[in-house]
């Protein structure tokens, strides 16, 4: 009795391991996904050579070599440079939607009227964020890198004031017109809306020819520094630095700025002097009294 179960255990054993082999036998291996057939990816600039200026705005065009039937979305991501996301620049991303093979991201910079000393430096890469886009085109695809500097503009129409300083204290700045064709009139007061910095746009070449002022009303403010950005048609930069001594008024020529009302209107002290000849400015300042 004994060796018959042997017999039946060896039997059982023999067909399990028949079974086995038939099934091994019977499975097809799965071909290994190759990513060799994804689409590549070509980058077109539409801007040559790596120097923009505040207003322009580069378009990159991004071509698959074949359609898929799914969206693929390309960035732009800023790796360094002293140029800010929406300050200095904005960007509109790319997608290239299914079954099509272009869309278009474009880096836009933006024109702020701000008198910069210095040049901006921008540096980034265009990339697919997403894992899943990512694995959607070819591995051998290259991603572009960019390296722009960023120039400043000035309106090349009139003189651009840029007035800032270091403390609470609400402050501004109005201009004066004293030309020949003028007496002593009161020009513009862009530059009095309670922000910091404060700006100025009133004084363009095609004014009177002559002499203009730019004063500082104080309102009451102890002594403080200033610093002025004067931007020039030419797209030259120039800064004039000094302090106000509001303890000591009498350093400075009274004008009594009557465009708002009241009587006999609000003091304003001469700080700078320009002088517009129509093609040019030169702006110096006022020496104190």
């Amino acid at each position: 009795m004994r060796k018959y179960i042997v017999y039946k255990i060896v039997g059982l054993a023999l067909l399990v391991v028949a079974f086995a082999g038939c099934d091994t036998a019977s499975q097809d291996v799965e071909p290994v996904v190759s990513p060799a057939d994804y689409p590549m990816v070509v980058f077109q600039s539409d801007v040559s050579g790596n120097t923009v200026s505040e207003g322009d705005t580069v378009t990159i065009t991004i071509t698959l070599d074949k359609m898929i039937d799914r969206s693929v979305t390309f960035v732009f991501t800023q790796t360094g440079g002293s140029a800010e996301e929406d300050v200095d620049y904005v960007v509109e991303t790319a997608t290239v939607q299914p079954y099509s093979l272009e869309a278009e991201l474009r880096i836009i910079f933006i024109m702020d009227d701000i008198p910069e000393t210095e040049d901006l430096s921008l540096q980034g890469k265009i990339e697919v964020p997403s894992l899943a886009d990512k694995y959607l085109v070819n591995p051998d695809v290259v991603y572009p890198t960019m390296d722009y500097t960023l120039k400043s503009y000035n309106d090349p129409t009139l003189l651009t004031i840029m007035f800032s300083w270091p403390t609470e204290d609400d402050i501004d700045i109005v201009t004066w017109s004293d030309t020949d064709d003028y007496p002593m009139t009161e020009w513009g007061a862009g530059g009095a809306t309670g922000a910091n910095p404060e700006f100025d746009k009133a004084i363009w070449l095609s004014d009177p020819p002559g002499t203009y002022y730019v004063n500082i009303m104080h309102w009451g403010a102890p002594p403080f520094d200033y610093t002025f950005i004067l931007g020039y048609p030419d797209q030259t930069v120039e800064v004039i630095t000094g302090s106000f001594d509001s303890d000591h008024l009498e350093k400075y020529t009274l004008d009594w700025w009557t465009a708002w009302g009241g009587d006999p209107g609000y003091d304003s002290y001469r700080i700078l002097q320009v002088e517009n000849d129509g093609a040019a400015f030169t702006v110096t300042k006022v020496p104190e009294l």
